[in-house]
């Protein structure tokens, strides 16, 4: 049978090896590890003759110094530490220390960037890191002199029934183990993650990255290896015709070259009020910034000052932009950066991420002076501005001449993000006068194609394109799902005049057609008390009925006037908690400016949304929020504003975030935008639009074929009973898991859509199936993730009226005697028993396993070839069951076993039969030397282990050890060293089992 280590990590180490790393393969050959305690996760000696090279003036005392501070660094937390740490790793770090010039501070790398090959590349397998509580061992650690800069996961990829995500589900639970971050007690080593700058998760078939902190529905795959492509990796690596997803990540990540340029060039770090989020480049991010560089490179070859940038929404163009502006300080000797927007909220967004992210000294031009002075003073600043402080000034434009020449060097970088928005009148016309000679990058989620507004002609063809359908395949974002409601109050149309006379009633025809004339628009329809009341019940119903936690949405409305009476609305009907983000004008009624928060005010409401704990459900806006606004928990939103063209694709593309749970967005629309949608998106390039927004009737064959999937596992079975036994396969119930899964996370996107009521029914039956079947084979893999909160809470609520025990918590344990013996009885007939008693037993085997591996073993052992019979026919129902009831005794009856031998409890008999296995064997030593020594270890490690937190200590392990190794040398038998080592490592074992803190 195949392994992990054959299957993944051998063939990971191999790749390695081909990537120009020293290999070292602790399963194949003796290491010695040069660290002094296990619990520190650097290789110091390494660090110490790298740093002694890499700098060959330094002395020792400074030597001592740097290598200390970059092991002692010190921080409110492990995110934190491993910012400082980035920052001495590319920033490097300085001494004092005479070089004939007297004492001056002196530069000191840790890693040599611009010469890869000078630097110790060293990976380890079974690298162990004592952690506070548990020692971890990840499958391979990647270290770069001497500090572990990667760390991966090997799982193998036949691991639970084809089709399955077990692998994938056991890396990533691993890594977040390693990193504590599932929650609960202290499991993992965070050491390890001090120096983390990539995290993978990998099947051989499959992989991931992130890097520490990375949730882990949030790790990616690298699609590309750009500029190397699959023919390429085929050749480096000696394959064969197929390049896995593994081998592709390897070199993406850890090609040496590669792995610094990350490190130093595209990794940041975001610090805001809810802490810091280290971030690295994915695979579309790092491609665009290179095929950026590409074109600047070549921008005389190919006579283009330019081009296009299209990422999809929700993929990262700011961090892409950020990236850009990195590689080119780096690359360039003191280039000019101009980041441009058309929105104040925007350009302070992109100003705060670069400023955030570390980026030096960026610039927010004031206005149109501080702007022309920074770009003619040469100085190569980066300076963040709005497209409208290209604008003539007064006296200018009264002179009707052109926009001064600001500056004729090359060496200047336009980067303008939702450049669909702006570059087609004056204003571009007068920044590209301006800037003569400036190369300038579009980018854009939304390219416009149209032969008055065409953003490729604007800056040049598409230097990298991320579409919506590439982003949902990587899982960077969601499916944008489409709901129209309350259809009698469109406002367009040959509805108008009943809507009209609705909102007017009561007023004579005489006075109805007067106001019609003077005031009746669209929006004063809108802006309509009586419409607006009628529109918030319904979003009250809505939400109520649609949108579970923790998930939020925004309400759109056309004016700010028709924000405030929402919010006064809403309100009236018991909605959810909501605010009013607007903002305020000078000319402003006073209602207006009484609504409109401050900056101080809208940042806490921003931030207090983005927050699933925070108390604001919904955000009521005209314009602001609807561009640049990340809020992943945000799932709805309900649009009574009429959004056109690139605005529409801007607006909705606030819900299309990913989010633990959230398996779609939607968009329900009160004014009619859909009405006309593929006239609205018919001027955007139809590849990037075509699954901008899916209707929800879409999705009903969709949810019929789910079902008929779901059910089709048993067909021609009407009782519980049967269905569960269908399932006892494994890889039969992995793939009943994948379509129950896939039934109800549709069911969750339409209920209550009466489109879902068909199937409600059904679903319930099938939850009752996938309930029952997770406790019977006690099968952790059989889980509702993924499914929707609306969904889960159905489930969850018919387990408890059905009388099934609620799902996730322990089933009964065959050691509960009366419970179990009473639930066992409660099945219909002796075929549930024998499947009952048989998986429960089995269960109890696995977890209790370690207290006493010699006695569950042979159980083991027993059920298996007891199973092998019954399923060869040879042993009836009713005969099984007694064999399965003889094994529930022998669990049961270790304290009486233990009675029986002179032993004092369950405990001592773990012990006793460990001792036996190895001492009792051919009759060595009497039955009375056995217990005697038995109780001799057991009063050792009883005494060693009742110091405080023993297992994270250790000297005090290592003095048990050594006790007990002591204790075996005075057994009357002849042992040999290995024996002697075998049985000792066998009894600190069951010490861990058995014995807490």
């Amino acid at each position: 049978m195949p392994n992990e280590y054959d299957t993944t990590e051998r063939p990971a180490l191999d790749a390695f090896e081909t990537l120009g790393w020293e290999v070292v393969d602790r399963t194949q050959e003796p290491w010695d590890d040069p660290r002094e305690k296990r619990s520190t996760a650097v290789l110091e000696p390494r660090l110490r003759d790298a740093v002694r090279r890499l700098n060959p003036w330094i002395d020792d005392n400074n030597l001592n110094k740097v290598v200390r501070e970059i092991q002692q660094v010190a921080g409110r937390n492990t995110t934190h530490e491993n910012k400082q740490i980035h920052e001495k790793l590319v920033r490097h770090t300085s001494v004092e220390q005479d070089r004939g010039h007297g004492n001056k501070h002196q530069t000191v790398q840790y890693i040599d960037y611009e010469n890869p090959e000078n630097n110790d590349l060293l990976v380890v397998n079974q690298f162990a890191v004592e952690g506070e509580r548990e020692t971890v061992k990840p499958d391979i650690v990647a270290f770069v002199n001497g500090i572990p800069l990667g760390v991966i996961e090997c799982k193998d990829p036949t691991i639970g029934p084809p089709g399955g995500d077990k692998p994938k589900s056991e890396a990533l639970k691993q890594l977040a183990r390693y990193q504590n971050e599932r929650g609960g007690e202290s499991e993992g080593a965070e050491e390890l993650f001090r120096y983390n700058q990539f995290s993978v998760a990998t099947w051989y078939e499959g992989a991931l990255m992130g890097t520490y902190g990375t949730p882990r529905d949030q790790y990616k795959p690298w699609r590309d290896a750009y500029p190397v492509d699959d023919d390429y990796l085929e050749d480096y690596f000696g394959l064969d015709g197929f390049v896995p997803d593994q081998h592709r990540m390897l070199y993406a990540l850890f090609e040496p070259e590669r792995l610094l340029d990350q490190l130093r060039n595209f990794t940041v770090f975001e610090e805001d009020a809810g802490g810091i989020t280290r971030m690295v480049a994915r695979y579309q991010q790092y491609r665009a910034t290179y095929r950026a560089l590409e074109a600047i490179r070549e921008r005389d070859r190919r006579e283009s000052q330019g081009g296009v940038i299209w990422h999809t929404q929700g993929s990262g163009k700011s961090l892409t932009m950020l990236f850009l502006g990195l590689k080119l300080r780096r690359r360039r000797d003191d280039p000019t950066l101009l980041l441009v927007t058309d929105r104040q909220a925007l350009d302070s967004q992109i100003h705060t991420t670069f400023e955030q992210c570390g980026f030096p000294n960026p610039i927010q031009a004031n206005d149109i002076d501080e702007l022309r002075d920074e770009l003619g003073s040469g100085a190569g600043q980066t300076i963040a501005t709005l497209i409208h402080k290209f604008q003539l000034k007064d006296d200018e434009e009264d002179e009707s001449v052109d926009h001064p020449v600001l500056t004729r060097d090359e060496d200047v970088y336009v980067m303008v993000d939702e450049a669909h928005r702006t570059q087609y009148k004056q204003l571009a016309n007068n920044m590209r006068t301006a800037l003569p000679n400036a190369f300038y990058v579009g980018f854009t989620g939304t390219p416009i194609e149209k032969d008055e507004r065409d953003t490729r002609r604007a800056f040049g063809n598409y230097i990298d394109t991320y579409t919506i359908d590439q982003s949902l395949e990587d899982d960077t974002t969601v499916e944008i799902l489409y709901q129209g409601r309350l259809a009698d109050i469109h406002l367009d149309g040959a509805d108008l005049d009943r809507v009209f006379d609705e909102v007017f009633e009561g007023y004579t025809e005489e006075e109805k057609a007067e106001i019609k004339k003077r005031y009746a628009r669209k929006k004063d329809l809108a802006e309509a008390e009586n419409r607006i009341d009628r529109v918030a019940e319904d979003i009250v119903k809505h939400y109520d009925e649609n949108i579970g936690e923790p998930f939020k949405g925004m309400v759109v409305t056309v004016s700010k006037r028709a924000a405030i009476e929402y919010k006064k609305r809403l309100d009236a009907h018991g909605g959810p908690e909501s605010r009013v983000v607007i903002s305020k004008g000078h000319n402003d009624p006073e209602e207006i400016k009484e609504y409109a928060p401050s900056d101080a005010e809208k940042k806490e409401i921003k931030d207090d949304f983005k927050d699933e704990d925070g108390d604001v459900e919904l955000l009521v806006v005209c314009d602001m929020l609807l561009t640049g606004f990340d809020a992943p928990v945000a799932q709805v939103m309900y649009l009574d504003k009429p959004r056109r063209e690139h605005n529409l694709l801007q607006a909705i593309a606030r819900v299309n975030r990913p989010y633990e749970d959230k398996n779609h967005g939607l968009v329900v629309d009160y004014y009619g935008v859909s009405d006309n949608l593929k006239e609205a998106l018919a001027m955007f390039s139809q590849d990037d639009v075509e699954r901008a927004m899916v209707p929800l009737s879409d999705k009903k064959p969709e949810l019929e074929a789910a079902h008929n999937k779901a059910f089709s596992f048993f067909d021609g079975l009407d009782d519980v009973e049967s269905c569960l036994q269908t399932l006892e396969p494994e890889d039969t119930r992995v793939e009943f898991n994948n379509a129950f899964r896939r039934f109800s996370s549709l069911m969750d996107i339409v209920m209550p859509d009466p489109m879902a009521n068909p199937y409600k029914e059904d679903l319930e039956r099938l939850t009752e199936i996938h309930a029952r079947a997770k406790q019977r084979y006690r099968d952790d893999d059989l889980n509702v993730e993924g499914c929707g909160s609306k969904v889960r809470e159905l489930i969850n609520d018919h387990i408890e009226s059905s009388g099934i025990e609620v799902l996730n918590d322990e089933p009964v344990s065959v050691m509960e005697a009366d419970e179990f013996d009473a639930h066992v009885e409660s099945l219909e007939d002796d075929e549930a028993r024998a499947s009952e008693m048989r998986h429960a037993i089995e269960h109890e085997i696995n977890v209790r396993y370690d207290e006493d591996p010699v006695h569950y073993g042979s159980l083991r052992e027993r059920l298996e070839d007891l199973i092998e019979e019954y399923r060869e026919k040879r042993m009836s129902d009713q005969e099984v069951i007694e064999e399965l009831r003889d094994l529930l005794n022998e669990m049961r009856s270790r304290d009486r076993e233990a009675e029986k031998k002179g032993l004092d409890s369950s405990t001592e008999l773990s012990f006793y039969h460990a001792v036996e296995e190895v001492l009792g064997e051919g009759g060595e030593v009497g039955q009375d030397r056995l217990i005697e020594l038995t109780r001799d270890v057991v009063g050792v490690v009883e005494e060693h282990a009742s110091v405080v937190e023993w297992k994270r200590k250790v000297n005090i392990q290592k003095s048990m050890r050594k006790d007990v190794k002591l204790r075996l040398y005075g057994a009357d038998a002849d042992l040999s060293d290995e024996e002697r080592d075998e049985l000792t490592n066998r009894i600190i074992e069951l010490a861990r089992a058995h014995y807490g803190e």
